[in-house]
């Protein structure tokens, strides 16, 4: 009987997931896209509206996370080349999508992260916990070493003896 509810559920969550593994494919092909040098080079104006049409195609098909992929398109709107412009600046749009942890594009590390940082519930303790382990490491004691070398100020100078007995000529 479980496994049959299990089933239900998965074919319910299917066709969404597959929504959001579609985002996922397209934001990782876009990555690899600019990291070819080539690619900068050869692109045109109709293969950067093509790509933004697609990402903005996006928009109304997210039915979990919504405020999460509508902030991550923004970003990547603003960051846009102009399709005129015959060789735009790549880098900050390959800043914007590169992978980082704080900012996934795989559905089940959104699902981590909303229950990391932005669900209430479950946010305050593990947001609690992190700063507790950060004061640890920032509060770590210093291991002294002990000076074993003399001062540099010493080293400099060399006494040199001066006899006292002065022979008479």
């Amino acid at each position: 009987m479980l496994n049959f509810i299990l089933n239900i559920l998965s074919l319910g969550t299917k066709p969404l997931y597959d929504r959001h593994m579609k985002f996922d494919k397209l934001i990782s092909e876009f990555r690899i896209k600019l990291a070819n040098p080539e690619y900068q080079k050869k692109s045109t104006g109709s293969d950067i509206d093509q790509l933004y049409n697609e990402l903005n195609s996006f928009n109304s098909h997210f039915v979990f996370f919504k405020k999460y992929y509508q902030k991550y398109i923004n970003n990547l709107n603003r960051l846009k080349p102009d399709p005129e412009d015959k060789n735009p600046d790549w880098t900050l749009l390959q800043i914007a999508v590169a992978k980082n942890k704080w900012k996934p594009t795989t559905p089940f590390s959104i699902f981590v992260h909303h229950l990391k940082y932005d669900y209430v519930l479950t946010s305050k303790p593990f947001i609690a916990y992190q700063k507790k382990q950060n004061r640890k490491k920032l509060n770590k004691p210093v291991k002294v070493v002990k000076e074993t070398e003399k001062p540099k100020s010493e080293k400099e100078w060399i006494r040199v003896p001066i006899s006292r007995n002065k022979s008479k000529p």
